[in-house]
């Protein structure tokens, strides 16, 4: 019985390890603004226990920290990283024929939602760079506003990711 139970555990512990191998391979990371400045008190956090290397150039991140995902999400990823250019001219070509085409019929275009896409409620994610993949994340609920407790929340958030960082 305690054979199998010490075969149970390690087990676990395996899967722990290869839940997230993409975890360990984030050495810098961005952090886009979130609500209450958590943004702030993360990097803070981040840095002070030395888990990743918090960068201000979007450019040098492995993964980006946010606390809201969706359309507005996405469009901010496209801006701070544009896909690369195309390269065939007949390609160029087509498309721009098809987007004059478009610029005629206004109901081709869709409705484009301005503004907050979403207000952070608690939950963290981490975003893999490349591939726009959330590879960690985890929930605090937003309890109350004031500066000491976002430092809390970020205490905590940061004692997690450290957490997961370890199990390996």
């Amino acid at each position: 019985m305690v054979r199998r139970l010490i075969l149970f555990l390690s087990a676990m512990g395996f899967a722990l390890a290869a839940a997230n191998p993409q975890l360990g391979t984030v050495h810098s990371v961005y952090l886009l603004p979130m609500s209450g400045s958590l943004d702030q008190y993360l990097a803070n956090r981040v840095t002070q226990l030395g888990l990743m290397q918090v960068v201000t150039d979007p450019q040098k991140a492995d993964a980006v920290f946010t606390d809201r995902i969706g359309e507005g999400f996405e469009q901010k990823m496209t801006e701070l990283y544009p896909p690369p250019p195309e390269v065939s001219e007949k390609d160029k070509d087509k498309d721009k024929d098809a987007e004059d085409k478009k610029d005629d019929n206004p109901f081709a275009k869709p409705a484009q939602h301005i503004g907050n896409f979403s207000k952070g409620r608690g939950t963290i994610f981490l975003v893999d760079r490349q591939s726009r993949n959330v590879i960690w994340s985890t929930y605090l609920p937003v309890r109350n506003t004031q500066p000491e407790a976002t430092h809390r929340r970020a205490d905590e958030i940061a004692d997690r990711l450290r957490k997961d960082l370890k199990v390996k």
